[in-house]
């Protein structure tokens, strides 16, 4: 495993059988990779005094099991728009290699999810779906912060609100998908497009513009929020604005994690029955390549028989 800032217990590192599953030595070094990032975050939350919390699959992890699920491969983390504005103005200045943050301004007309991404450089996380195709972003082991934004109290104006976020978002992946090309083959015209695009510094406007209008509601008093920008869809990851007033700080492996104090209610309205442990595959179900000892750069490049 490639050498990490924040110190590993070396018994973390051991293969162990958490609820019925079996956590190989090789997930463990990815859980170690995804913990010196999550500790880069907070470095820069700390030095800044920038609020962020558990979210998804990491929130109940840390409930359930004071860590990672245990067939689980991933960490994310939330922020508010004001906050996680704020972290990526500094996080630019801050990260140095290999960590590296990965937005639309670090790598234009790429990516555009909508969340930003933390990377260490030295590593490989690569989905098996797009080994064939000429992807430029980062490719690193990482973890992803999701903006949280306000929507609005009113159902009819809310359904409005996402349908026009979907909308806009779609044609922000039409403006990418002209410029970039991520299939493998020589395309002149995109060629091109993409050389003029990254030589005068021209910005994918309609994403900023999705960006800017999933931001509507930020200003007003609603009783929900949720990561919108990622997923612009009607009751998909909304929770109550009051959750998060009252943050304290929770065991997650050998590192503490913030967490809304009344955790259980949001578990309780995203999850169902949180409680009880249902073995899965974890979110990416097998289809992702891990090597915690070289870049993703060099795997790459032995996946195209050295070239």
């Amino acid at each position: 495993m490639v050498q990490t800032e924040l110190q590993i217990p070396a018994d973390f590192l051991k293969e162990e059988v958490r609820s019925g599953y079996a956590v190989t030595s090789k997930m463990k070094e990815v859980w170690a990779i995804e913990l010196d990032l999550v500790y880069q975050v907070q470095k820069i939350c700390k030095k800044y005094n920038i609020e962020y919390f558990a979210d998804g699959g990491t929130l109940l992890g840390l409930a359930r099991h004071k860590g990672f699920i245990p067939w689980d491969d991933d960490i994310d983390i939330a922020m508010t728009r004001e906050n996680y504005t704020r972290f990526l103005d500094v996080a630019k200045q801050e990260l140095k290699e290999p960590y590296f943050l990965q937005i639309e301004d670090t790598i234009p007309w790429t990516v555009a999810g909508g969340y930003a991404q933390i990377c260490n450089s030295n590593t490989t996380m690569i989905h098996k779906a797009t080994m064939n195709r000429n992807f430029k972003y980062n490719q690193g082991i990482r973890i992803d912060i999701f903006p949280l934004d306000k929507v609005p109290d009113d159902e009819n104006e809310q359904k409005d609100f996402f349908e026009k976020l979907w909308n806009m978002r779609e044609k922000y992946h039409k403006a990418r998908n002209r410029i970039h090309n991520d299939k493998g083959e020589h395309n002149y015209i995109k060629a091109a497009l993409g050389f003029l695009v990254h030589l005068f510094h021209i910005k994918n406007f309609p994403y900023y513009r999705f960006e800017k209008a999933c931001q509507k509601y930020n200003s007003i008093s609603t009783k929900y929020m949720g990561s919108i920008s990622y997923r612009p869809e009607r009751a998909i990851g909304l929770c109550e604005v009051e959750l998060y007033k009252d943050v304290d700080y929770f065991p997650f492996e050998f590192i503490t994690l913030p967490a809304p104090q009344k955790y259980e209610q949001y578990l309780s309205d995203f999850y169902g029955d949180w409680k009880t442990p249902k073995q899965g595959a974890g979110l990416h179900k097998g289809e992702i390549i891990f090597d915690t000892n070289i870049p993703y750069t060099e795997y790459i490049k032995k996946l195209n028989g050295g070239k």
